[in-house]
């Protein structure tokens, strides 16, 4: 394989050397790219050794068979070959999908291998990957990228953690980002899945949020849906809240773990077209405590010429003083998962006020309820409308 081609050998990984992430790849209605945790680590790990090179033909890579598998979580693993050998057949396979249109409006589809060859003995120090060319746009030479560190990713266990941690990072800076589920569903390959197909799954939508997303709604945002149906405006934006693990009731899920393992914090709300829910909105932040250290290591990447990943550096010790206690009790996780999820400091709510209360006459409740087609009984349930002694219906 690549006999032609200069063997890029890499002896170590750096946990602190950034990773850049395209943000071509989070193009939600052209790109999907699709893999298993496994198959991100490595992915990240290519892009993280090639990221600097400027050559016009790309040389092979080769990592250190046993600094991989301690990478990649594996070297206390009893059958770290195979699970190697099939991660690297997961990212030859697993293609990056491009669906687009030409000019004259004609569709197109179109896929490119990340890796075309690769070669890992157990007689050999290295692992050798043949990166397909017509993928370097993605990987080299960036104009656009997310910055991520090995630090981080690498606490996060599952592939929607890990798909979504770049995506969240290339919008960090905005605060705040709304999408469509429709488009994320897609990008995420789960448009095929009868779970979250809403034909064959009335709370599809639903269990799009708890599964994948993981937040589930609360009552502070049932709320202000009942107050915002009444009064005949758009509900305000209001977190949900993470879901929690029926066993430890600690929160889990994917945005609990970007919030605990890594340098952002996010949360979400879902917003509603109709009677169903269409959007996301995410509110997200940088962790107060390493923005600073965020913004030097990115400086140095930008001037580093190594092209391997670099050995360990030993980290700089700070002086007490030059501690910042305010911002540290301002991060929004510790080192454990809390069973409440903490505010996060990108989302700003309206300032609480007294909720406005609106009396009904008897008259006014029965023309709601015919409008809506229900009963007047009805009518009153739903609003949760309390009848006063001056003979007014109040909401509860």
């Amino acid at each position: 394989m690549g006999e032609q081609n200069q063997v890029q050998k890499i002896e170590k990984y750096n946990e602190n050397k950034v990773v850049r992430v395209s943000q071509e790849l989070y193009q939600l209605d052209k790109i999907r790219w699709r893999m298993s945790t496994l198959g991100y680590r490595l992915l990240f790990a290519i892009s993280q050794s090639v990221s600097s090179i400027e050559e016009e033909i790309l040389p092979d890579v080769g990592f250190d068979k046993q600094s991989l598998f301690k990478y990649l979580g594996l070297d206390n693993n009893n059958d770290k070959y195979n699970r190697l050998a099939e991660t690297l057949a997961e990212v030859g396979q697993n293609m990056l999908q491009f669906a687009t249109k030409k000019k004259n409006g004609a569709q197109v589809w179109q896929g490119y291998t990340w890796i075309t060859a690769y070669n890992l003995a157990m007689d050999e120090k290295y692992v050798q990957i043949c990166i397909n060319p017509k993928v370097r746009q993605f990987l080299m030479q960036l104009n656009k990228y997310a910055c991520i560190q090995p630090k981080y990713y690498l606490k996060l266990s599952s592939d929607y953690q890990n798909w979504f941690y770049p995506y969240f990072k290339n919008y960090v800076k905005l605060h705040q980002w709304k999408v469509s589920i429709d488009d994320l569903k897609n990008a995420l390959e789960l448009t095929e899945s009868p779970t979250y197909d809403p034909k064959k799954n009335k709370n599809a939508n639903e269990r799009f949020l708890s599964d994948v997303i993981g937040i589930r709604i609360n009552d502070k945002v049932k709320a202000e849906q009942r107050a915002a149906k009444a009064e005949k405006r758009t509900a305000k934006l209001i977190e949900w809240d993470y879901v929690t693990d029926k066993n430890t009731k600690k929160v889990t899920g994917t945005l609990a773990a970007i919030s605990q393992f890594t340098d952002i914090n996010v949360t979400a709300c879902a917003v509603k077209t109709g009677r169903s829910y269409t959007h996301l909105v995410f509110f997200m932040s940088e962790k107060t405590t390493s923005i600073s250290r965020n913004r030097k290591e990115q400086e140095a990447a930008k001037n580093q010429a190594e092209n391997d990943m670099g050995k360990r550096q030993q980290p700089r010790k700070r002086s007490a003083k030059n501690q910042d206690m305010k911002a540290i009790m301002q991060d929004m996780f510790n080192s454990q998962p809390t069973a409440e999820a903490i505010r996060n400091p990108a989302y700003d709510p309206m300032p609480d006020k007294a909720p406005k209360r609106f009396n009904y006459d008897e008259e006014q409740v029965r023309e709601m309820a015919r409008l809506a087609k229900m009963t007047f009984q009805q009518m009153v349930e739903k609003l949760k409308l309390e009848h006063d002694e001056n003979g007014y219906y109040k909401m509860a």
